[in-house]
């Protein structure tokens, strides 16, 4: 019943030497390829069924896992806008979030960082104004409300100028640190002598170590010039040997040698003094920042005095390195590469 039955149907013709001599006609029902669709059918679904349910479950996981550091860094920088720098993310991805999440970690880290030292800074401008101020306070109401001879009289005159300069001192400092955060610093260079410049240092800090039996000397190579701010260079160097006079005792020496090597000139500070501790020597450059709190005070220092150092030192294009050892002595390295002439630099 082929022509009413769906049936796939050929024709092959039959040929001898004379031509087509007939055709064979071939039938075959289609209920077992019908049948053998279904099934594929059948199973193309169940595949794409399973294909769509494992589909969704990877974008739901990727989802998860690419959304909950996102969700995580939307938290910390809204921690962070509110002022909450306690910031505690993952940072072991090796990807872009992980790049991302290392970033407001360390941003995070170093805000905390800055506030901290504010904070410091804060407390330690704080004190050190009150402390002077309180002594000249008490010492003033002590020759208003008493009858003095003229030797305490003086003697109390002399500690109220004492602590007036040293308030005026620690004024200036943290001026002139307020400039240089503001980049408003100048300094004015031109090209400067080097020989005959710390000659002079010489000899006005010659007496002060005389009088403490420290040995002063200073070697300074024949015909060096520097492009630099002579007024900021002095400042650099009383620093420097304040600090050697202050920390050495009786009988140490003192060493400045300047020199140039390879196009560098290197100014170096040697002290055989008492020496930093190690776990100092990476603070020593901050502000406020004393070895000794208690001392130092003492002997009048403001721990602004290295801190100037280090600014200026870059100012003029230079580089300080610190290294030092108890009960050996300190050596502070100031060296300078590459300082154009005759121009006014801004600090940066």
């Amino acid at each position: 019943n082929w022509q009413e039955v769906k049936a796939i149907a050929t024709i092959s013709p039959i040929q001898n030497q004379q031509g087509t001599i007939g055709y064979v006609f071939m039938f075959q029902n289609t209920d077992s390829i019908h049948a053998l669709m279904k099934r594929l059918n059948k199973h193309f679904l169940i595949v794409g069924i399973v294909s769509g349910l494992v589909s969704i479950a990877v974008i739901v996981i990727l989802s998860r896992k690419l959304a909950k550091p996102l969700i995580q860094m939307k938290e910390a920088t809204l921690k962070m806008s509110k002022g909450d720098f306690t910031v505690a993310l993952s940072t072991n991805g090796k990807d872009e979030l992980g790049d991302l999440s290392n970033a407001i970690q360390l941003l995070s880290n170093d805000l905390n960082h800055l506030r901290q030292e504010r904070k410091e800074f804060l407390s330690s401008i704080a004190h050190e104004l009150r402390t002077p101020l309180t002594f000249i306070k008490g010492y003033t109401d002590i020759l208003a409300k008493r009858d003095l001879t003229g030797q305490d009289r003086q003697k109390y005159l002399a500690i109220i100028i004492e602590e007036t300069n040293r308030l005026s001192r620690l004024i200036k400092d943290l001026f002139d640190l307020a400039k240089m955060d503001e980049n408003s610093f100048v300094i004015e260079k031109h090209c400067l002598h080097l020989e005959p410049f710390f000659t002079s240092i010489e000899e006005k800090l010659s007496p002060a170590f005389q009088d403490k039996s420290i040995y002063l000397v200073v070697r300074c190579d024949n015909g060096l010039t520097l492009c630099a701010d002579e007024a900021r260079l002095e400042q650099i160097l009383i620093n420097l040997l304040n600090n050697a006079l202050i920390y050495c005792a009786p009988g140490d020496m003192t060493t400045v040698t300047v020199k140039k090597d390879s196009g560098i000139l290197s100014i170096t500070v040697e002290d055989t003094g008492k020496g930093i501790p190690k776990k100092d020597l990476p603070y020593i450059f901050d502000r406020f920042y004393r070895v000794e709190k208690s001392r130092s005070r003492a002997l009048g220092g403001s721990g602004l005095g290295l801190a100037i150092v280090k600014e200026l030192v870059q100012a003029h294009g230079g580089e300080i390195k610190v290294r030092s050892e108890i009960n050996k002595g300190t050596t502070f390295e100031l060296s300078f590469k590459g300082v154009e002439t005759n121009e006014n630099d801004f600090m940066h």
